[in-house]
């Protein structure tokens, strides 16, 4: 069943629906969730969060951009605000740390993607959050552009910046290791 279709049957009050939507982005919202606030158990909270938000307002939901962006949107907001909140009770903010999936390869391989984590775990959110909907969830500029409610030259300025400052320490790492 297509997407709108479950919007507008839990829009209707089809709670089965609602549950079909939720069942279909949970990975993904997670995985959003995850790269701005690296602790998992605040991930799942601001998760579980966002889907209670969305099933209070699904009456408010105009569907001019698909169900899953407006959930993208509510997750990357709710982590801000608890970003924002942690920072005002200067509380430490973790360091991002990706999901390495183990795969065979050299041990050269596995050093650069340590490496890499290391240095994107350094990025601002802002930062971390484009290079995640970019190349993490396949989205095209405009789409980054439209879940975070940023222009588009925004985006391409961060990607841009992003992939610099990583070049840059890679670079700076090897220089190290010679």
């Amino acid at each position: 069943m297509s997407e709108d279709n479950l919007v507008r049957m839990a829009k209707s009050g089809d709670n089965d629906a609602f549950a079909q939507l939720v069942q279909r982005h949970t990975a993904d919202a997670f995985r959003t969730a995850y790269m701005v606030l690296p602790d998992r158990v605040e991930a799942e909270d601001i998760v579980q969060e966002a889907f209670l938000t969305c099933y209070r307002k699904l009456k408010y939901f105009r569907m001019d951009a698909s169900f899953k962006t407006w959930l993208y949107r509510i997750v990357v907001n709710l982590c801000y605000d608890r970003l924002r909140k942690a920072n005002r009770e200067n509380s430490v903010i973790h360091k991002l740390s990706l999901n390495l999936e183990s795969r065979d390869g050299e041990m050269s391989d596995i050093e650069n993607r340590i490496d890499l984590k290391g240095i994107i775990s350094t990025l601002s959110p802002e930062h971390r959050l484009v290079l995640t909907l970019y190349y993490g969830m396949d989205y095209g500029v405009k789409k980054v552009a439209e879940t975070l409610g940023i222009p588009v030259g925004t985006v391409k300025s961060r990607l841009n910046s992003a992939r610099n400052i990583i070049r840059k320490r890679m670079e700076r790492g090897r220089e190290y290791a010679l």
